[in-house]
């Protein structure tokens, strides 16, 4: 490497703030919306868009220009208590204070006798008939958290940004919200970020706030905003890319920034290149499938684990014997259906059919209410028992199935599902 030494981490960067391969989708005027909505204060704003779809990157670096701001994690909020707290701790605010009081008393004392003073109570003073002695003491107090967090935001012009704000239980969201709703009276800039779904969270606990509620959506990627992360990625490092390849690590994305830059990382270590080098390589294409088993070995299990377990079972399930020897039950063997035809954002209930009666032996083929009672049994634990935006969901009316998340649907393509945890083997 020459010159400042670039390292692979510096470049792409899954889960970090980018910026060699920050995009900002100019012709999106996503950081001019975002600016406007800081600049024009008097408002809670709401930035929406689907699950790592680049919400935080992009208001992380339209703050980062706009002035003083902090930054917290509704994931680690469980009470307002909490909530504050983490604002004292990052603005340095301290747990107490110590405030100095001074006064005078005059009149006819003793020296050495104790008197009742009203501003300080209890003081040891002296003197004699007719003379003045000035007080002095220290006051100890413990600050509330609420109130000096509100205050040092307010008085020092601090943005104050919330990451994940759906997942902040309701009953503490209701109390932010409620002691939120003055200082933004007075002008502070508040921005929260949440999944679409869950936009109009702040109204609903809230609705003397529908008048200062700003709602601003991201929109989904496409494929030339995503193109531009491996090339200039891959420029920075001195790495030689093709357009397919590149064009190939995009599409393996699904549309998710967060995905195409561990995609991007992923290949550039199984290609032994951990930062810029001093002579240009070009990449193997015939790296990235094994680039892509190793990410889906981390990526969108826990979610698909518990579809796969379905609702609790009041007896064990009937197994469904594959054509390939193995077993599963009913709702693995529906999950393995929907990655074999793609896996895609929908998917027809004619698709999934179609693809069980291939996996399946013909006497395991389960009817279509079984096929449906599962789906929407499945979109009931995405709804109630798996944390964020609901990662599937069965829509009836269009006998599709549509998912949301983009890990669920890279784990869903490239794990190797008869081998994961959990998985049925055939009965002796």
């Amino acid at each position: 490497m020459t010159g400042k030494q670039v390292r692979l981490k510096d470049v792409f960067t899954p889960g970090g703030q980018p910026s060699v391969t920050y995009v900002s989708r100019d012709h999106l005027k996503l950081e001019q919306r975002v600016r406007e909505a800081i600049a024009r204060g008097f408002a809670i704003n709401v930035v929406t868009g689907p699950t790592k779809s680049g919400k935080t990157v992009l208001c992380n670096h339209v703050l980062s220009q706009a002035g003083h701001s902090i930054s917290i994690k509704g994931g680690q909020v469980r009470t307002e208590a909490d909530f504050w707290r983490q604002i004292v701790y990052l603005l340095d605010l301290g747990k107490e204070r110590v405030r100095k009081e001074t006064g005078s008393s005059s009149g006819s004392l003793t020296a050495g006798v104790r008197a009742s003073l009203p501003l300080f109570g209890d003081a040891n003073v002296a003197g004699s008939s007719g003379q003045s002695r000035g007080l002095e003491r220290s006051v100890t107090y413990e600050v509330d958290s609420q109130r000096a967090s509100l205050d040092a935001l307010v008085s020092s012009d601090i943005s104050l940004l919330v990451d994940d704000f759906h997942y902040i239980p309701a009953d503490a969201q209701k109390g932010i919200i409620q002691a939120l709703k003055g200082a933004v009276f007075k002008g502070l800039s508040v921005i929260l970020l949440a999944v679409p779904h869950r936009a109009f969270d702040p109204v609903t606990v809230e609705q003397e706030l529908e008048g200062r509620f700003k709602h601003i959506e991201i929109p989904p990627w496409d494929m030339d905003d995503l193109l531009l992360i491996p090339q200039r990625g891959f420029h920075a490092l001195n790495v030689v890319s093709t357009d397919n390849l590149n064009r190939s690590i995009c599409s393996e994305g699904f549309g998710n920034p967060l995905l195409v830059q561990e995609i991007c990382s992923e290949l550039c270590i199984r290609s032994g290149i951990f930062g810029r080098l001093d002579e240009s390589q070009k990449l193997d294409h015939n790296l990235l499938e094994e680039a892509l088993g190793n990410i889906a070995q981390s990526k969108g299990f826990p979610k698909y684990s518990k579809l796969k377990a379905g609702p609790d079972a009041r007896k064990q399930r009937q197994l469904r014997s594959f054509r390939d020897g193995t077993s599963q039950d009913k709702y693995s063997a529906i999950l393995t259906a929907v990655a074999s035809v793609g896996p895609k954002s929908r998917t027809s209930y004619d698709e999934i059919r179609s693809a069980l009666q291939s996996l399946l032996m013909p006497s395991s083929m389960p009817a279509k209410h079984e096929i449906t009672s599962a789906l929407i049994n499945m979109s009931r634990i995405a709804r109630e028992k798996i944390e964020g935006e609901p990662p599937i969901e069965w829509v009836g009316s269009d006998d599709t199935l549509v998912i949301t998340d983009p890990f669920l649907l890279f784990y869903m393509k490239w794990a190797t599902h008869h081998e994961a945890p959990g998985s049925h083997t055939p009965s002796p």
